[in-house]
């Protein structure tokens, strides 16, 4: 469905917490990362532990799962809370693997990092720790010579795992695996990041500009995009009624933007001349 820009907006309250980041296209660095209600009310800059932008909610709202470098230049994790503050940083199980871990499990006890060795290029792949010290390191997945998998989201029932093969920062395959072993399947050829809907019954993710949902076959129920503009990076409302994801019609400008899933009821909630990406929906 081709939409443009609607003049009305969700009329009802938003629940929880925007978090987002402002990056410098041109430098390729993250500028800021900041937290806002979810009507862009109450913005404020958020301290990381890291010179990389993003992170993660955990499911109870309580804690943000980020990026950071350790004492011997690996990537690794902190867990900070809502105000910045580093409440851990999880120790890295392995002497030479990196694992920025920054996608929680549904009961918040596990991550879900992105794992890869440069001394060795065979063990990139998605890999799973506790969530409590980093701990208990198990593969999920093996991406093969010259692909990196992108962590994407758990299933809520934390069966399933959905996850981007890239050979750098472009669309690859949006493919699913089973958390308990087995070879993932395609479902799509070409998008971003997916993340599963609080009912675990479908997909969001982006392809080409357009903002997609996919059952778990990987058919498309709900798809929009709009003329002259981009849209990406897609995340679903805690409660599934809402989406929020980025839009830009001049890069590499973008504002974040709140609909229904179907691209109705749109509201803009960001309005500067920064780069506004990697938006994420907490409680």
């Amino acid at each position: 469905m081709m939409i443009r820009p609607p003049t009305a907006g969700t009329s009802e309250d938003l629940d929880g917490h925007l978090m987002f980041s402002r990056f410098n296209e041109s430098t390729h660095t993250f500028l800021s990362t900041h937290i806002a209600n979810a009507d862009g009310s109450e913005e404020h800059e958020l301290a990381l532990p890291g010179p990389e932008g993003g992170g993660r909610w955990s499911h109870d709202g309580a804690h943000i799962a980020v990026m950071t470098v350790v004492e011997d230049g690996r990537v690794g994790t902190a867990i900070i809370a809502p105000d910045g503050t580093v409440e851990r940083v999880l120790d890295l199980p392995d002497p030479t693997l990196n694992l920025p871990c920054v996608v929680w499990s549904p009961d918040d006890s596990r991550l879900a990092c992105e794992g890869f060795d440069p001394s060795d290029p065979s063990r990139t792949g998605i890999y799973t720790v506790s969530a409590t010290d980093g701990g208990d390191l198990q593969r999920l997945t093996t991406s093969g010579e010259g692909m990196h998998d992108l962590p994407g989201d758990f299933s809520p029932d934390g069966t399933s795992f959905v996850f981007q093969r890239s050979t750098d920062e472009e669309d690859g395959p949006l493919m699913l695996v089973d958390v308990a072993g087995g070879d993932p399947v395609v479902l799509l050829p070409q998008a971003g990041g997916g993340r599963f809907a609080p009912d675990g019954l479908s997909i969001l993710t982006g392809s080409g500009g357009s903002i997609l949902v996919v059952d778990l076959d990987g058919e498309i129920v709900e798809e929009f995009n709009e003329v002259g503009a981009f849209l990406f990076g897609p995340v679903w409302s805690p409660d599934g009624d809402l989406i929020a994801f980025s839009r830009s019609i001049s890069s590499p400008h973008a504002d974040i933007f709140i609909s229904r899933p179907d691209g109705s009821e749109r509201v803009q909630i960001t309005d500067t001349p920064d780069n506004e990406i990697v938006v994420e929906w907490g409680r």
